[in-house]
């Protein structure tokens, strides 16, 4: 655990509004927007008690996160110590730990005040899972953290990895199908074709990554484009579980927040390596505003997309 807190990495944790939390998941990173706060150098969340991302800490506590506040980002890796009062193998921990607990309840409403004000604004909507009785409390134990401003790794603590395994022929497919396709209007519509979102990288025996990214749709492919050196924190192999997640966040109501996850395969193009279509990985790396010698390009082929409006949500299988 990095114990204190590196001062850029407590600024952004502080100014950043949400964490995207990556869990590891069969289909991909599972990698979705919570609210959070800081105590005692551990990074505090919630989440619903049915909720995948604590059905997956159960059977492996390792996760990645990102938190972004303007133009810098911390991206880190940790451990989940969770606190849930309907699960007895919980307890001992949570009376061992008790006064930090009420500390770190404390700063998590502080934080968030504006978001308990949108809860009380929607209380006659909100759903059980939503509500006090149906959360589940826990700890992340930051392991590794990486500083990233604008383009660039500003700094890591920990061990990241440093390599980008890459395929050398890059090819947009051909068609026009929407690879986010059955995904309902309303949310499709506001996510649009392009963008900035967050990419998920799974590892064998790494915990998951999340990582800032910018995005687009190309032909029928999914893309996600980013620096080559962000990317190389996950040391992703050619083929790779992967994940990419956008989203129309909310400042303070979460029923106005609306996205998608698209979980599946990862093709991954570092394009100063590509012998075959580099010019077309080139210009796609330009038009998102990154210098193609610098970038890297990962295909993402949807098995599986969770989308959500508010309090609904869905899941699209695809193949």
């Amino acid at each position: 655990m990095i114990r204190p807190l590196p001062e850029a990495a407590a600024r952004v944790l502080k100014e950043g509004v949400f964490c995207y939390l990556a869990s590891s998941h069969p289909s991909g990173p599972h990698v979705t927007p919570v609210v959070f706060a800081v105590h005692g150098s551990r990074l505090w969340v919630t989440t619903s008690r049915g909720s995948v991302k604590a059905r997956t800490w159960r059977r492996d506590p390792r996760v990645g996160g990102l938190v972004r506040a303007g133009d810098r980002a911390v991206a880190f890796t940790g451990r989940v110590v969770t606190f849930d009062l309907l699960e007895p193998g919980s307890w001992p921990r949570s009376v061992l730990h008790a006064p930090s607990l009420t500390r770190a309840a404390a700063a998590f409403t502080a934080k968030n005040t504006r978001f308990f004000a949108g809860y009380a604004v929607d209380a006659y909507r909100i759903p059980l899972a939503w509500t006090p009785p149906g959360r589940v409390f826990a700890a992340i134990e930051l392991e590794r953290i990486a500083m990233i401003r604008g383009d660039a790794v500003g700094r890591t603590w920990g061990g990241f990895g440093a390599r980008i395994g890459s395929a050398t022929t890059f090819r947009v497919s051909p068609g026009r199908r929407d690879p986010l396709d059955g995904v309902p209007a309303n949310v499709r519509e506001r996510i649009d074709d392009a963008g900035t979102g967050v990419l998920g990288v799974d590892g064998p025996r790494r915990p998951p990554a999340a990582l800032p990214c910018r995005w687009e749709i190309s032909g029928g492919d999914l893309l996600a484009v980013l620096p080559s050196e962000i990317l190389a924190l996950a040391s992703p192999h050619p083929d790779s579980k992967v994940s990419l997640t956008i989203d129309h966040a909310s400042q303070w109501r979460a029923r106005s927040m609306g996205g998608v996850l698209a979980q599946g395969e990862g093709r991954v193009f570092e394009i100063a390596r590509l012998r075959s279509g580099g010019r077309s990985a080139a210009r796609i790396a330009e038009a998102a505003g990154l210098d193609p010698d610098s970038s890297a390009l990962v295909r993402v082929r949807p098995r599986r997309i969770v989308w959500w409006q508010g309090w609904d949500s869905g899941t699209v299988r695809i193949g």
